[in-house]
């Protein structure tokens, strides 16, 4: 008996190699995508967590711009507590912009920074490239890795900076690793000099020094309390900028997101497709070995012993499609997340993979699911009657319905000798194989949403410039950073702003941080202590938020002094609708404030909120921070003229681009880094459609090719016949390509979705690009035409006498 099932299923396994291939290559793909995407999900955050820990990284960065506290005040009282680790009190002055082989690079913030004396004790610098002491060299700096790349800075390569009037050349001795700067889609990154260049070069410079300080807790759940203590002990909550560990981290971890997540759906799909595909092989299988197993039946092979043949043949076609798949997943998940965590990577270090045992697991439920499968569609050859098989070559039932289904046309009321012979033949074709037929259209309909998904990612991404207003930015034509408070001519600019007949409005927007508590704040310290308190980046803007281009998702944007919008991800912590009232601390004043409107924003994750001058001069009557001008222009043509003539005149003190270079510097790296995975996925749903056509149209040519034998020997050719076939299945696939560009527009970016939302954005601003979706079409049709096209060679290359006799 063992015998007898080793050498059938050695048979199945000899009798349809190209057929039994592609099942393994199915296989292959969906273990790849699943493996793949296991590997880079247990990954998100590991590189990150452990470059933060290796660097002993700050949960918090405190700058002193605003001279709103004393920094070294700050930093004792920071020092004197029990479970916070702090960095030095570093100097630092913001300049901005680089020239680089004669290249400008216009939005580019550096904090240009004093290097400490001794080795940081908090936030060390790791050395990827050239090598570092104490402090860099004279005439010469460290860049970090996130200013490094994407630029094209190498080791050795000479910068130019303006300051002052002049040039300040400055040649790459290291490139570092700075992880509280170093995230993907940064512009701003700290520059590492040496003390005297920093002392004769840049502390004299108009506006002087500022100060950061980074603080790291031993329990990071603890900050909050920790606050609490100092705006007691300090009479004053922090009223500089403080940065977050959340927005540290974010931007290291969303790519691997977004990629992991797409990757898992995708491959669950996938899977299902090739179990689906499994069964049908397997239903084909016994049906073309129906006699076979009849006679083996009739000479005493049990029902059970049927299954063992089909288990064995896809055992090892699965165990041979996996092992490679998972090998391939850690290459390509190390490849992935290598690009996305470039600016951590480091020679000999952070190169291990995580994750490995869950991709096994994973893997194993791959093989595992396909033995299920096997099983359940497999136990159709339990009820072959020796007697009928032998006589029908199928049972009797299946006998009949094939007899029913070869008179298709006169139960579907199609009139078949009304069309034309190609278009009879294809949609007979169909008509007769409707299981495989009913596959072939999910397929195309998933491949075409899938390529559909990656145009509108990169598309929406793309082109953020035609939706920069509900990605959290404003819409004006041109933004003025101021770079060099002190110094900055405010009085001289706007007058300059208002003089320009180009100019249509403009408005200044500045920034301070403002805390938010749930519930009402009761006036007793006591109750107000005890409701969670969080920290938001709250934005105030003196001008309209209408005309300058901010979006809300709900309600509307405020106007009166006691009206507030907030991000999404405050209402949502605070459970808040445009209606209600929000209690707000602003520089250490409880004020009661109604919501207007509810928006999303990348920047901070949603952690904001927006309020008028009016609203921030009422609580804080001293307040006068103006951190960038948004300019409008009556005609978008003009924009880089503006900027041109504005420069000429501001340069040496603030930074002014046109809103496509702010964007464009950022959001471009995204899109590079996420075309590559996108594009290994729609390929390979390609590739996966290809392999499934060309197995179902070869098992339905196998099925029907006494009726081909019979087309041929009456006198038509090999290739109109092959053309008919063709012909049926790009119709088919055009009827899929249909939902399934309906699905990759309204249904797939749901998923993103579901990965952004924790980053701020819960509605896709998705931009569609028509010549790309017609492509993603186009490409899945022809998949489908080539997958039939190569299936039905079998017909050119057979006989009639040959085909009528199979």
């Amino acid at each position: 008996m063992i015998t007898a099932i080793w050498k059938l299923g050695k048979s199945y396994l000899v009798k349809n190699k190209v057929q039994n291939a592609f099942v393994a290559l199915l296989v292959l793909l969906s273990a790849l995508l699943v493996c793949t995407a296991t590997i880079i999900v247990s990954n998100t955050g590991d590189r990150f967590d452990e470059m933060h820990m290796r660097t002993n990284g700050s949960h918090q960065i405190l700058t002193f711009e605003k001279k709103l506290h004393d920094p070294e005040a700050v930093q004792h009282w920071w020092q004197s507590q029990q479970g916070v680790q702090t960095s030095d009190l570093m100097r630092y002055h913001t300049l901005s912009g680089i020239v680089h082989k004669g290249k400008d690079i216009p939005n580019l913030y550096m904090f240009m920074m004093e290097t400490p004396k001794n080795i940081p004790s908090v936030d060390q610098l790791i050395v990827t490239e050239g090598k570092t002491g104490v402090e860099p060299a004279p005439g010469t700096i460290w860049i970090p890795t996130s200013m490094a790349y994407p630029v094209g800075i190498s080791l050795g390569d000479e910068i130019s900076i303006p300051v002052d009037g002049t040039k300040l050349e400055l040649q790459v001795s290291a490139i570092v690793v700075d992880v509280p700067y170093g995230a993907p889609f940064s512009n701003t990154a700290r520059v590492w000099m040496n003390h005297e260049d920093y002392e004769t070069r840049i502390d004299g410079l108009d506006g002087g020094s500022n100060y950061l300080l980074g603080l790291r807790f031993d329990n990071y759940g603890d900050n909050l309390a920790y606050w609490h203590s100092f705006s007691s002990a300090m009479g004053t909550p922090f009223l500089e900028s403080k940065m977050e560990f959340e927005e540290i981290s974010a931007f290291y971890l969303i790519i691997n997101q977004i990629v992991g997540f797409i990757m898992i759906f995708l491959g669950a799909v996938m899977l299902i497709i090739a179990l689906l595909t499994i069964g049908f092989t397997i239903s084909d299988g016994i049906l073309a070995n129906y006699r076979t197993i009849g006679v083996y039946k009739s000479l005493g092979m049990t029902s059970r012993a049927t299954i063992l043949p089909y288990l064995m043949q896809y055992g090892l076609l699965s165990a041979a499609a996996i092992l490679p798949a998972f090998a391939l997943s850690t290459v390509l998940a190390k490849m992935i997340i290598d690009l996305s965590a470039s600016s951590l990577r480091t020679p000999g270090y952070g190169s291990a993979i995580q994750g490995l045992g869950a991709a096994v697991i994973v893997a194993i439920m791959v093989f595992a699911l396909v033995l299920l499968f096997v099983v359940v569609y497999a136990r159709r050859a339990r009820a072959v009657m020796p007697a009928q098989a032998i006589r029908y070559g199928m049972s009797e039932g299946d006998s009949k319905r094939l007899l029913s289904r070869s008179n298709a046309a006169g139960s579907t009321g199609i009139r078949f000798g009304h069309l034309p012979v190609s278009a009879a033949i294809g949609l007979r074709n169909l008509l007769i194989n409707r299981k495989g037929a009913v596959i072939m259209l999910i397929l195309t309909m998933l491949a075409s949403s899938v390529l559909t998904l990656g145009s509108v990612v990169l598309s929406s991404i793309g082109g953020i410039q035609g939706t920069a207003a509900q990605w959290g930015y404003d819409s004006a034509n041109a933004a003025s950073m101021v770079v060099n408070k002190s110094a900055f001519p405010f009085d001289e600019f706007e007058q300059t702003l208002a003089s320009d007949s180009r100019i249509s409005g403009f408005g200044w927007q500045g920034n301070m941080t403002a805390i938010v508590q749930s519930g009402s704040l009761a006036s007793d310290q006591q109750n107000s202590a005890s409701a969670p308190a969080s920290s938001i980046s709250l934005s105030i803007l003196d001008g309209s938020y209408e005309e300058l281009g901010f979006a809300n998702l709900e309600g509307d944007h405020p106007v009166l002094r006691n009206e507030i919008s907030i991000g999404v991800q405050v209402a949502r912590n605070l459970n808040k609708q445009p209606g209600d009232t929000i209690d707000v601390y602003i520089a250490g004043q409880r004020v009661t404030m109604i919501v207007t409107g509810i928006y999303q924003a990348i920047a901070n994750m949603s952690n904001s909120a927006r309020i008028t001058m009016e609203g921030a001069l009422a609580v804080y009557p001293d307040f006068n921070n103006r951190d960038v001008a948004f300019i409008n222009v009556f005609n978008p043509k003009e924009a880089n003229a503006v900027v041109s003539d504005l420069n000429d005149r501001f340069k040496e003190t603030a930074s002014i681009v046109t809103q496509g270079t702010l964007l464009d510097s950022v959001y471009n790296q995204a899109s590079a880094i996420l075309v590559y995975p996108m594009s290994l996925m729609g390929l390979l749903f390609l590739l996966a459609t290809f392999l499934i056509i060309y197995s179902t149209c070869r098992i339905n040519i196998r099925l029907a090719s006494k009726t081909y034998g019979i087309y041929k020997s009456i006198g038509m050719t090999s290739g109109r016949i092959r053309g008919a076939i063709a012909l049926g299945i790009v119709a088919l696939a055009f009827s899929g390509t249909i939902p399934g560009i309906v699905l990759g527009i309204f249904v797939l970016p749901v998923l993103l979705e579901m990965v952004l939302s924790g980053y701020g954005i819960v509605s896709l601003p998705v931009i569609l690009n028509g010549g790309s979706i017609a492509l993603a079409a186009i490409i899945s049709v022809a998949a489908a035409f080539l997958g039939s096209w190569a299936s039905s060679k079998v017909i050119r290359d057979t006989s009639p006498r040959i085909l009528t006799i199979d």
